[in-house]
């Protein structure tokens, strides 16, 4: 579902076009065709884009047939399209009725990179209607392809003109995608925007929605009891608005499909998210959902309206267990922290903690500094708070099954580790090992402690035990951190070492001796819940 102009200029009837201007803009994507034979540019901003409306990302065929030779106002008409939000223009029969395509309009076009096309020069015999034809069919069956309905709205829209980029515009692009007329309105009944397919229908749509206002909260589809084999489906948006909202889409003829309805639900939500709130507002959070849900057409129309590189991303940062006012207020600094030690954030509340995905940081030094500084603001609120990090993740997908990882191990390595307050993604992925292990069985849990039953043989097994885990799993082989957490003197500590050494045949630390008992441990303490 993204025709582009670069895709047009393959067509039959482009083939001996050139393009002579804004090629900056043959990326665009095309949602229909027009022909404009205007003389006064007023006609566009009264009748054509009227009432601020867009049209939808149009190409536009002309001549210039009644302003051959004012060339002010063939350039009045071409900077009106482009506030209109058109993508591109066709030149028909220039060295036959238009003289020449005069330099002014070439450099309109570079500087708003909308694509000036030119077809062959002083052919006479060249015909609107087998462009026309070319184009409508391409379009026509690139819909019939299964796509991304949300990707090349979000296309669309983002290369709409700044001041078209609101939810209104997107409602306008969904009729015009759809073939369906689309209302927005808000939990108590009111109307907050409304577009119609076809245009001339806004009248009739809105005395008959409002007979039918407020609309149930659950999702409906049903015959249209205002319109003649209509069907209209009603879906709640659940924005980061306070109240949700109710979309309802109203088709003539065969209904909308539920994953249709969905797509729109999720395209309105997300321009609400993004252009609803105040003009140049935007949520970046809606990045960063894409990457945690995995949806890389979305994600990367979004990373291009956000121009944020997201194949730099190879780190996640999550803050869990901190208070949800102090998240709120603090998500700004953290952020702030972040960027000192990578050039590329992603960040917000997420599912109610606060997510970052970042490049790779500058250095080891500055990334333990930011994590402290912010895991420090989080624990005088909050004594639980954590700070997960994962790093070296190849790319997006990774991201999100680091997140995952998080979501279901953390609460395991936090037994495994009581005392650490950043867990690192090797931690995650033991404590994951670990409770797949007990998960096969009992059998399988006794197995995988094995190398601690050598320690059975003294008599003070549990002494040496309670030493072996604080020693691996809480002081990172630290003699000193060691007696510090027991409270014994570091003497003691020394000797219940040699003592383990003695029964494991290797000193305690030596690797790769001690990998096995380190998992042991590690398994040994997600049984016992050892805190």
């Amino acid at each position: 579902m993204s025709v582009t102009v670069s895709d047009l200029l393959k067509l039959p009837s482009l083939q001996q076009a050139r393009v002579i201007g804004g090629a900056g803009g043959l990326k665009k994507v095309v949602s229909s065709i027009s022909v404009l034979e205007s003389t006064d540019p007023g006609v566009l901003i009264n009748e054509v884009f009227r009432h601020n409306k867009y049209p939808g990302s149009e190409i536009v065929i002309t001549g210039f047939l009644n302003c051959i030779n004012d060339v002010e106002c063939q350039c009045s008409n071409l900077l009106r399209l482009i506030e209109g939000g058109e993508v591109g223009m066709v030149l028909y029969y220039v060295g036959v009725y238009l003289p020449r395509v005069d330099r002014r309009l070439i450099e309109i076009a570079d500087a708003n990179d909308f694509v000036l096309i030119c077809m062959p020069e002083g052919q006479r015999h060249l015909r609107y209607s087998d462009l026309i034809t070319d184009v409508t069919e391409c379009i026509y069956k690139d819909r019939l392809v299964p796509g991304s309905l949300v990707s090349d709205i979000l296309a669309r829209i983002s290369s709409a003109p700044h001041h078209q980029q609101t939810v209104g515009t997107a409602l306008q692009m969904l009729c015009a995608e759809l073939g369906c007329s689309a209302v927005l309105t808000t939990h108590e009944g009111n109307i907050l925007n409304l577009a119609t397919w076809p245009s001339g229908m806004e009248d009739t749509v809105r005395e008959g929605i409002g007979r039918c206002l407020p609309f149930s909260a659950e999702q409906t589809c049903a015959p249209c009891p205002f319109l003649a084999d209509a069907e209209m489906s009603c879906i709640s948006i659940r924005s980061d608005l306070a109240q949700p909202l109710r979309l309802a889409l109203i088709k003539v003829g065969a209904p909308l499909g539920a994953s249709l309805v969905e797509q729109a639900a999720d395209i309105v939500r997300i321009c609400i998210n993004i252009w609803g709130k105040q003009h140049g507002a935007v949520a970046i959070h809606e990045l960063l959902r894409a990457i945690l849900q995995d949806e890389p057409l979305k994600m990367r129309r979004l990373a291009e309206i956000f121009h944020v590189d997201v194949a730099s991303v190879h780190e996640l940062w999550m803050l869990c267990g901190a208070d949800a006012g102090e998240v709120e207020q603090r998500i700004e600094q953290d952020l702030a922290l972040a960027r000192q030690c990578a050039d590329t954030v992603v960040g917000a509340i997420y599912e109610g903690q606060p997510v970052m995905c970042l490049s790779t940081p500058h250095s080891l030094r500055e990334t333990e500094s930011a994590i402290q500084e912010i895991l420090s603001c989080a624990l005088k609120t909050s004594p639980d708070a954590v700070v997960v990090r994962c790093s070296g993740l190849s790319n997006t997908t990774s991201c999100r099954r680091a997140y995952l990882l998080t979501l279901d191990n953390l609460e395991d390595a936090k037994r495994i580790f009581p005392h650490k307050k950043m867990f690192l993604q090797g931690e995650l992925e033991l404590a994951a090992s670990c409770r797949k292990r007990i998960d096969e069985g009992e059998a399988a849990a006794v197995r995988r402690t094995l190398p601690l039953t050598a320690l059975q043989a003294d008599r003070e097994y549990h002494d040496l035990l309670d030493t072996a885990c604080v020693f691996l799993l809480d002081c990172d082989g630290s003699v000193t951190r060691t007696a510090e957490m027991l409270f014994l003197h570091k003497n003691t500590i020394k000797y219940r070492l040699q003592r383990i050494a003695d029964l494991l045949g290797y000193r305690l630390g030596k690797m790769p001796e001690t990998i096995e008992l380190y998992r042991s441990a590690a398994v040994y303490r997600l049984l016992h819940e050892i805190r």
